[in-house]
Formats: C-alpha cells, structure tokens, sequence
C-alpha cells in the first residue's frame, strides 16, 4: 500500500526551551558538587582522593540537548469471523431460522439449549501512541522529557542555529521506526484486513538547556552537568565536542526518503501518513 500524503506541515517542529535556571547558580551549584565529577572509586579512595583545593574548573557551557515528541494513530479496518452463542429458551423448539438460515439446535448438558451463529464483524480500531525519546540514545526516562513539555514553555525555531546545539545521534526516520514497532506490536484478531494507516500527527525536536562543567584533577577530567530548567545536578557528566557548526533547517532535519516513507514493519502490512515531504513549505509560509 502506497503512503498517503497530507499537506499540512505544521505537525513538524523544532522547538527551543530557554534556560530558567541561571549560569550563576549552576556554577555554585556544580562547585557543590565538582568532587563527585570523578567517580565514586575516586572520593572513596582514602591515599588519592579528589579535594576541594585540588580539583580546579578547567571550562564550561551551555547546550542544548535533542528529543523527540512523536504522536501517531493507527487506524485499521479489518474482518474478524466469529461464532456466538445463542441459548434458546424454548423447550419445544427444535430448529430455528433466522434470514432465512437454518440452525440446528444443540443440546447443552446441565443448561440451556443453543445455536451457534457465525458472523463476520467488520470493525474499525484506532491505536494510539506517544512518544519522548532522548535524542542522544540514554535512557532517559519518558516521563522526565514529558515533564520538560508540560512545566515549561519552548519557543518556535526554523532552523537549528543556537550556539551550543548538539544534533541528535537518533535521526528522525529512527525515531519513527520506534513508533511503529509500537503500534506494530498491538495485535489485531482479524482474519483479513481492508485498510491499515499510520498518521504522525505531532513530530516535534525540542533542545533543553545543560550546563556543563568540566573539572580537572590528576590531569583526569570530570564533568558535572546541571539542567538548566529544573537545576538538577548530573554527576558523571558528559562533554560533547560535537556541536552543530552549519545552520540546519527544519527540512533538513525531518527530510524523510521515499524509501523511509514508504517502509512498513515487517509483517505488520500498514503504509504510513507522513502528512508532509517537509521540502515543501507550508501554503503561504516564506
């Protein structure tokens, strides 16, 4: 089944949290924490252990951190045979006719005499399924990034051009492939299948704000990283050295392939609504 293509662009997003939480209290709040930057091995060492006097911040940032916010439906029209049975209340009765159709009636020890009547049912099923995935492939708990959603407002970007933005490892067509396997995985009680679509309705990339700090002990290098919304310190951190150094349009980061667009999940059968090639801009939007 070929994918059917919805015009409407506004489902693709890229959007920007600013920080609330400030640089100033981030820094006092990663000197706080600055000798766990290090390990836990590290500070339990009683003969070489990081100290206050000893660890000495090296540099830090500010960048923004990708996710993903997907929402898609699956919608499936299919055929499901099944039997039913029917208690006849009738002691008399021997045979019933309905439209026309014979049945025979059957006995039921210990109960109620029954016909059973076969039927097709022709359904029609919507799934539905939401996702936030962290960009950058940790395992990051769901409802963490929702909260971000939720608690906090994100401003509108055309393009990825802020200092500081670290591209998703996790590129879009990826993230769609989880999102199928998911409304793959519902099963489906159908004995054949007429119709079977996904529609993205929301595909939104947002970056949220991390402070970095990178410390230097024993010529070793720690980080510790305070989220700039909530001020929760990471210890353990990361430093990213990769960074966006072009300026990368929205289309360019959800420009899907006819081949992506096209693919189904193996077994599954379903084609997928992309609404939009996302190289075509929305009617009337420069």
């Amino acid at each position: 089944m070929e994918p059917i293509i919805n015009p409407d662009s506004s489902v693709y997003r890229i959007l920007y949290f600013e920080e609330v939480y400030p640089s100033r209290a981030a820094e006092e709040q990663a000197e706080k924490s600055k000798l766990a930057a290090f390990g836990t091995l590290a500070r339990l060492n009683p003969l070489n252990r990081p100290k206050a006097d000893t660890v000495r911040l090296s540099k830090w940032e500010l960048r923004y951190e990708p996710f993903w916010h997907l929402v898609a439906r699956r919608e499936v029209d299919y055929l499901h045979e099944a039997v039913y049975p029917v208690q006849i209340t009738n002691p008399y009765a021997r045979k019933v006719e309905i439209a026309g159709s014979a049945f025979e009636i059957l006995p039921n020890s210990g109960g109620k005499p029954r016909i059973d009547v076969q039927l097709q049912e022709f359904c029609h099923r919507k799934i539905d399924v939401v996702i936030h995935q962290d960009g950058l492939k940790r395992g990051i708990k769901q409802a963490k990034l929702q909260s971000y959603i939720e608690r906090y407002k994100a401003a509108e970007r055309s393009q990825l051009d802020v200092e500081g933005t670290i591209p998703p490892q996790l590129p879009f067509n990826a993230a769609v492939q989880i999102v199928k396997a998911k409304l793959a995985a519902e099963p489906i009680d159908a004995h054949s299948i007429q119709g079977d679509t996904v529609e993205f309705t929301t595909a939104h990339l947002y970056f949220r704000p991390v402070f970095a700090f990178e410390y230097n002990w024993n010529n070793k290098l720690g980080v510790i990283e305070i989220d700039g919304l909530t001020g929760e310190v990471i210890e353990n951190g990361e430093w990213f050295r990769e960074k966006v150094d072009i300026m990368m349009s929205r289309e360019m980061m959800f420009e899907l392939g006819a081949e992506v667009a096209s693919a189904v999940v193996p077994g599954s059968g379903y084609a997928v609504k992309l609404l939009n090639k996302v190289t075509q801009e929305k009617s009337g939007q420069a």
